[in-house]
């Protein structure tokens, strides 16, 4: 159902060709993650995180694991709207929080990667934090990538595995919903504690 949803909307929206499809045809799109409501007031939209079946089949051309849509909610004209793409092999974790702090104040969602590493020197996980803000335009609510934006770098490339050339256990202190939520509020406190008067 959720395939041949998405399917349907793509062809809709960029004029591919259709064909007909067999029972033994694979599955180009699959889930990556389930599909993930977020809202502000009274606006809601739902975040699908697309995966691309095929990417070990495509050479030529860089594929990324998935990319991230949302379409409104409760709407009579539904559309699929393209937000950006998921550079790693699994979705640990979404989930939101709302900054205070002066510049910064918003909802945003996050989503918490992670990817097997495997090297001459590593053995183990990384795990990437990527923020994506939800903007309200009116009755319009809509979900952003700002490449603009520079990340948090201790939530960007945190190993946790064997450090294989020293033999020690790298622990990354990032790697689930409550620790990183925990250095979000802590950053905000400060940034709305240093513009007090």
């Amino acid at each position: 159902m959720f395939g041949r949803f998405v399917a349907s909307a793509l062809v809709t929206m960029f004029g591919l060709s259709t064909f007909t499809a067999s029972a033994k045809d694979p599955q180009t799109i699959g889930e990556l993650h389930p599909p993930v409501e977020a809202s502000m007031g009274e606006q809601k939209i739902t975040v699908f995180f697309l995966k691309n079946n095929l990417k070990n089949q495509v050479t030529e051309v860089h594929v990324p694991y998935a990319e991230i849509f949302y379409a409104p909610a409760n709407t009579a004209k539904p559309t699929l709207n393209y937000v950006w793409k998921v550079e790693s092999e699994q979705i640990a974790s979404v989930f939101f929080f709302e900054r205070k702090s002066p510049g910064k104040v918003g909802k945003s969602m996050y989503v918490l990667m992670k990817s097997k590493e495997s090297t001459s020197g590593f053995e183990g996980v990384a795990y990437w934090t990527m923020e994506l803000p939800l903007i309200k335009r009116g009755d319009q609510l809509s979900l952003a990538f700002f490449s603009g934006d520079p990340p948090d770098p201790v939530l960007q490339y945190c190993r946790d595995g064997r450090d294989l050339e020293n033999e020690t256990d790298v622990v990354c202190p990032y790697k689930d919903t409550a620790s990183i939520k925990k250095r979000l509020a802590s950053l905000d406190e400060k940034a709305v504690e240093g513009h007090k008067p």
